[in-house]
């Protein structure tokens, strides 16, 4: 059981549509909403609902809404026969009062407790800065870890504070990851300054480009990329603006070009399969431009698949 002051930074999320048919069991039906219930659970999903990092990286703002908006899709899919033992409580969304660094503190000592705790847990933003506090307590509660960032862009930028560029750099000049077992994944060059592109890899960070990795094929490449982390606890962080904007409109900084819906979801089914998955992160989705709810329905999809494997 989290203590109190923990549970204190939290606010508890319900959902509230009800079945018309008897026979359909909905993923709400089968999952725990109450933090009583801890111990039963397997799996807890966290939301972060700012996007105070991405207004200061001069970004399009919305994330804040995205939490809600991947748990309106994610209950409304029907409860898999097989769970697989899986057991998921949705603990509900972090404080976000106070500014972004309060935010980023509760957000650490959450997942750092569910951690000491043995839960995988899942994080929902939000702006991608929520890397910083997420992977920052893998690597507290589980020392030397493996790190993926899904992302079009590095997100390794310099700056006074922090802010959805800036995540990974600082969790490296922090001493929280070291550069090496850090995996850039999905990266355009047309979007990141040359700077930054010389910068990572004079770090000996692992720069995955998008245009290497499709001339492979996306799941040949993911076999390879998931052999180099060394059975490390994993953090893993899917910014939702990796995928083309005809699978994934509603993001922060939408692109014709990048994964397919698919390949992301095979990227969550890996992520799973590696057994040691610490945390599983979800950023830059937003609302406010999603057409037809098409990315948060693709996100609540990537996180049944990450719980449940390939449906």
């Amino acid at each position: 059981m989290l203590p109190d002051s923990l549970l204190n930074m939290v606010r508890p999320f319900r959902i509230d549509f009800e079945s018309h048919d008897e026979h359909d069991v909905f993923l709400k039906d089968v999952t725990l909403f109450n933090a009583d219930e801890l111990a039963q659970a397997t799996h807890v999903l966290v939301g972060c609902p700012q996007d105070m990092g991405v207004s200061r990286n001069m970004g399009r703002i919305g994330a804040a809404k995205a939490p809600n908006a991947v748990r309106q899709m994610l209950y409304k899919f029907k409860s898999p026969v097989d769970k697989g033992g899986v057991k998921l409580l949705d603990l509900g969304d972090v404080d976000t009062s106070g500014g972004l660094e309060s935010a980023h503190e509760r957000l650490h000592s959450v997942v750092s407790a569910l951690l000491r705790e043995d839960k995988k847990v899942m994080v929902l933003g939000g702006g991608n800065d929520i890397s910083l506090p997420d992977a920052h307590a893998c690597a507290d509660v589980l020392g030397e870890i493996a790190a993926i960032n899904m992302d079009a862009h590095l997100d390794m930028r310099k700056a006074d504070r922090v802010h959805s560029g800036t995540p990974y750099r600082n969790l490296i000049e922090g001493g929280h990851l070291k550069s090496q077992n850090f995996h850039e994944v999905g990266i355009q060059a047309q979007v990141n300054s040359p700077h930054y592109l010389d910068d990572a890899a004079h770090l000996a960070v692992n720069i995955h480009t998008l245009s290497h990795i499709m001339q492979h094929g996306a799941d040949m490449y993911f076999d390879s990329l998931f052999e180099l982390l060394d059975n490390k606890p994993l953090f893993a962080g899917l910014d939702m603006d990796s995928v083309r904007a005809s699978d994934a409109p509603g993001v922060s900084a939408p692109s014709p070009i990048g994964f397919t819906a698919e390949e992301v979801m095979n990227f969550a089914a890996r992520c799973r399969a590696y057994g040691k998955t610490a945390v599983f992160e979800i950023t830059e989705v937003n609302p406010d431009m999603d057409v037809d709810n098409r990315t948060a329905r693709l996100a609540a999809l990537v996180l049944y698949t990450y719980l449940y494997g390939w449906a």
